[in-house]
């Protein structure tokens, strides 16, 4: 199963990235650390639940109900934010309306890919709506989706991801959560 998790997120990543080069036009990498399924009790250890972090969360449904949640600490939420509108590296210090939005595109274009590249595996149809952000401790987020889009979650599926610009790695998380039942079923289809 780990290495279908892994292939489906290179596969996702190397889409993404081409996206997200075309639509800040700066070449971009995306690199996956790892992928693992987690019980959401032991999210803590990745990201401490006071962190602030910046989360762009997507409702997904369809043939499976859940949602996806881009993480990023908040000092890399403002440094992408300089890099995605272009401006001097460090000049970031608050989000406005504009970081907001270029934020929550690039966790469209991410969220869309990654679960293109799953419904494709799973045959599965999945069905992504707008995305919704939010900054806030990282405690705060993941309970408010898992109370609003989830309710039984009790693993998720966590990818570690590294954006590669020219002069810097920035790194974040991605991760998917569906109902308990949903979740048994994406990681039986995914046993080697």
């Amino acid at each position: 199963m780990k290495n279908r998790l892994q292939e489906i997120s290179k596969k996702a990543a190397l889409n993404a990235s081409h996206a997200i080069s075309k639509l800040i036009d700066i070449p971009v990498g995306l690199e996956i650390s790892y992928s693992e399924t987690k019980k959401v009790d032991e999210l803590s250890p990745i990201i401490d639940p006071e962190e602030i972090v910046a989360g762009i969360y997507l409702p997904v449904t369809g043939t499976l109900k859940g949602a996806s949640l881009l993480v990023f600490p908040k000092e890399t939420a403002f440094a992408l934010s300089d890099l995605l509108v272009k401006r001097e590296p460090g000049t970031t210090r608050s989000l406005s309306e504009l970081d907001k939005s270029a934020l929550k595109e690039m966790g469209n274009i991410l969220s869309g890919n990654y679960l293109a590249v799953l419904s494709d595996e799973l045959q599965a149809k999945i069905i992504e709506h707008i995305p919704q952000f939010s900054f806030d401790m990282f405690g705060a987020i993941i309970s408010q989706i898992i109370s609003k889009f989830v309710l039984e979650a009790e693993e998720v599926l966590v990818i570690e991801i590294e954006f590669i610009f020219k002069t810097v790695r920035l790194k974040g998380y991605f991760i998917l959560l569906f109902r308990l039942e949903e979740m048994h079923a994406i990681l039986e289809s995914l046993k080697d």
